[in-house]
Parts: C-alpha cells; sequence; structure tokens
C-alpha cells in the first residue's frame, strides 16, 4: 500500500508541475496579482523569468521596442516580489536568490544585444541589483549591504 501512495504521489506532484509550466502568461499573471505573501513573490518572480525569456525572444526577432517594454514590465514584478516577500518576512532567502538568477540572465541577454540596445537592460540589471540589496538589508541589516556601494 505504502509504495502505492508514494507513486501516486510523485504523478500528482509531476502532473502539477507540468501543468504550471504550461500556464500561459497572462493566467501566471493574474494568480501573481491575486497570490498574497510568500506565494505571491514566488509567482510574481515566476512570471518575470518566463517574460524575460519572452523577452529575449522579442530582441532576437528585431521587435527591440517591444522587448524593452517587457523588461520593463519584468522589472515591475521583481518590485513587487521583493515587495511581497519583505513585508510578509516569506520567502526572503528564494527571493533574494531569484533576483540575483534574474539579473544575470538579464545581464546575459544584453550581451548578446547591438551597443546601442543595451543601456535599458544595464540600468534594469542595476536596479535589480539595487532591490536585491535592499533585501538583503530587510534580512541581516546594514551590513549586509555589498560592498563597494554607496
Amino acid at each position: 500500500m505504502r509504495p502505492l501512495l508514494r507513486s501516486t504521489a510523485i504523478v500528482f506532484l509531476l502532473t502539477s508541475m507540468a501543468l504550471a509550466a504550461d500556464e500561459s502568461l497572462p493566467a501566471l499573471k493574474a494568480r501573481a496579482a491575486a497570490a498574497r505573501g510568500g506565494e505571491q513573490a514566488k509567482l510574481c518572480l515566476e512570471y518575470a523569468h518566463r517574460l524575460l525569456e519572452d523577452a529575449n525572444a522579442l530582441f532576437t526577432n528585431g521587435d527591440v521596442e517591444k522587448a524593452q517594454r517587457e523588461v520593463g514590465e519584468v522589472m515591475e514584478y521583481g518590485r513587487n516580489a521583493a515587495d511581497a516577500a519583505s513585508s510578509s518576512g516569506k520567502h526572503l532567502k528564494q527571493t533574494e536568490i531569484d533576483l540575483r538568477k534574474l539579473a544575470k540572465r538579464m545581464k546575459d541577454i544584453a550581451a548578446t544585444l547591438a551597443v546601442e540596445d543595451r543601456p535599458p537592460l544595464e540600468k534594469a540589471v542595476e536596479d535589480l541589483e539595487q532591490i536585491r540589496s535592499d533585501l538583503l538589508a530587510r534580512m541581516f541589516g546594514p551590513q549586509a549591504e555589498p560592498k563597494g556601494r554607496p
């Protein structure tokens, strides 16, 4: 009986993960808006990561203006995630880690762009780093500020 229960739980978990991966961006955005606290932080960052990949595809296809708008929305949801985690006190560490990954991915994308298209993404990376710094300060106090930053 026990192996059957374990197998059923694994199948359920894998099915729910597959459904979450197939969720459309508008549906994910709506779930993020409806959620609260740590769950909202998690959903906002998932939305931001997926939207950043969508923006990367737009950059690749030459639709720079639309991609830049999506990067702006990525920033908005990154900020929302940090605010939700900070105000609830939940998922602070994971939010900081995901913000760092988001900033790294954005920096990698910026490196592939034409020189004239890079400044908005470089500014967005700086803003994400500041959001991370603020979150770290919330978690560990002012001594957590990165070295070399004002």
